[in-house]
């Protein structure tokens, strides 16, 4: 059996992303709304400096992707965010299932 190994480095992405209580609140505030960063820091209850570190962790991971907006009437850019669509469920099984499929 071959395994894939980037996809492989994908998906322990992923779950490392998903590994941390605040980046699961920060994916739990982004799921009705795109938000700026201190809206996010704000809702979650950290500095804007740790949203900040968490958020890129996300956004490497593809789990969330940010744009920069500049406000109308204001001389100041936000930087919005925005959760990706994810599905991940995962078992002994599924996981074998997945490996095998990857060749």
């Amino acid at each position: 059996m071959v395994i894939c190994v980037e996809e492989i480095n994908q998906l322990a992405k992923k779950l490392d992303a998903l590994g941390h209580p605040i980046r699961l609140k920060i994916i739990t505030t982004l799921t009705k709304q795109d938000k700026y960063l201190n809206e996010i820091a704000n809702t979650v209850g950290i500095s804007r400096a740790l949203a900040k570190i968490h958020l890129k962790k996300l956004e490497k991971a593809g789990i969330v992707t940010s744009r920069i907006v500049t406000a109308q009437n204001e001389a100041k850019a936000l930087r919005y965010y925005t959760l990706q669509p994810f599905d991940l469920r995962i078992s002994p099984e599924s996981l074998r299932k997945e490996v095998e499929k990857l060749g």
